[in-house]
């Protein structure tokens, strides 16, 4: 009996050793559950990127508590995104080039004054808030990159801009865009009536579509297509005041709403970042609210989110001009936008249509069943044509990394590893 007597002490420690690494184990876990739990959701919680005066002064902040896009695709029919800049990484979904170039959607073309702008417009919408980049409006959203040619200096081997504009809008709405921004315009309120097809089928398709009325800045003395087409949401500039800008909107029927257009924090397509002015940042401004509506109720269709959106649109201190019912201001058309309001805002009884708009306007001014000169696909002359436009005004500035909630997980983490082995390496040493 003394043999087993004397195993006994033995074997009455090694359950006591078990059970210390087990609790030890425990406590790791519970401790490593606690690091992931506090960190993760300030992880995932969008924040705004320094000098986005405008996500707290619009009340977009509080949007992000319901919705972040997730779930939406939003077409950036622009110059081409830069999906390898830090602030854009993983949002680009599809891309395709409709220069004629031999693009790919996701390298920028143009001129030195305009090749910057597609990554500028999508980072306004989804940039990612890395470095000290800007948090989009809805940075959940998938974008989808269709480049054209901006500007002038048109390459011979590029065809008619107004074509390319058609052939991107059917292609962004055959990828599944619920929303297109087009944060660029022609220098006159005409379109050719190859547009009245590709506009009629994306709002058949159910697509809201957000278009810049033009920066006086630029000569805009009226406002530009296409959002002068019926039932685009047209947008005009805002200060940081919330008056109107006058250097950086352009007036007429066209304008729906007004929105920042002052020192927007922007991504640069070569790298580091920039601000933009002009209301071709006010436009994906508007374009990321609606894809924040989109998502928090899929439900709701394109005409119902556009009439949200105006609907709710707060009046412009300063204007003498006011919007009457039916009929929107030529200056500020419904007023400054109002994410908060229209996020909770119930549908209008009233829901204008925008496919019906477009069609009234096509019967009342169509005398032709299509036009060969605004339809022709070659090449012509850009002296002859109007000149696809987006703005000048972006100086560009380098970024300074900083760490981010994700730098202090990854830490905690590390502490909690460390903790256990050394723990479990006492253990064995008290052994």
């Amino acid at each position: 009996m003394r043999p087993a007597a004397a195993r006994t002490p033995t074997a009455s420690k090694r359950p006591r050793a078990g059970q210390r690494t087990a609790k030890l184990a425990v406590i790791g876990s519970l401790v490593l559950g606690l690091v992931m739990g506090t960190t993760q959701p300030a992880m995932a919680a969008p924040e705004p990127g320094p000098g986005q005066w405008f996500i707290k002064d619009y009340g977009i902040d509080d949007l992000w508590k319901k919705s972040t896009g997730k779930g939406v695709k939003v077409a950036v029919i622009d110059s081409g995104v830069n999906a390898k800049h830090e602030d854009l990484r993983g949002v680009v979904s599809k891309s395709k080039d409709f220069s004629g170039l031999d693009k790919d959607g996701k390298t920028p073309i143009g001129g030195k004054t305009t090749i910057h702008h597609g990554t500028a417009v999508a980072g306004v919408i989804a940039g990612q808030g890395k470095g000290t980049g800007p948090t989009g409006v809805a940075p959940d959203v998938s974008i989808l990159s269709a480049s054209m040619w901006l500007g002038p200096d048109r390459p011979k081997e590029s065809g008619s801009t107004r074509a390319q504009a058609d052939k991107a809008i059917r292609w962004a709405v055959n990828s599944g865009a619920k929303v297109i921004n087009m944060s660029l315009g022609w220098d006159d309120p005409a379109w050719p009536a190859s547009w009245d097809e590709s506009f009629a089928y994306a709002y058949e398709k159910d697509v809201v579509i957000v278009a810049c009325v033009g920066n006086a800045s630029q000569g805009a003395t009226q406002a530009w297509s296409p959002s002068t087409v019926p039932g685009v949401i047209g947008v005009g500039g805002l200060g940081k005041n919330d008056r109107v800008q006058s250097e950086s909107t352009a007036p007429g029927t066209a304008v729906d709403l007004m929105g920042p257009a002052a020192d927007i924090p922007i991504p640069y397509y070569s790298g580091g970042y920039a601000e933009g002015q002009g209301c071709s940042f006010a436009s994906p401004i508007v374009s990321g609210v609606a894809a924040l509506i989109r998502a928090d109720d899929p439900d709701l269709s394109a005409d119902e989110v556009t009439a949200k959106l105006t609907s709710t649109a707060k009046p412009v201190p300063g204007h003498k001009g006011q919007t009457k019912k039916d009929k929107p201001d030529p200056i500020v058309g419904w007023g400054r936008l109002d994410p908060k309001a229209a996020m909770k805002s119930d549908v209008p009884k009233t829901v204008p249509s925008a496919a019906e708009a477009l069609a009234d306007w096509v019967e009342m001014h169509r005398r032709a069943k299509s036009d060969p000169a605004e339809t022709e696909n070659a090449t012509p002359a850009q002296d002859d044509n109007p000149k696809a436009v987006a703005p000048k005004d972006v100086v560009s500035s380098q970024s300074t990394p900083k760490l981010g909630f994700s730098v202090l997980g990854a830490g905690g983490l590390i502490a909690v590893i460390l903790f256990v082995l050394s723990a479990v390496v006492f253990i064995r040493r008290r052994r």
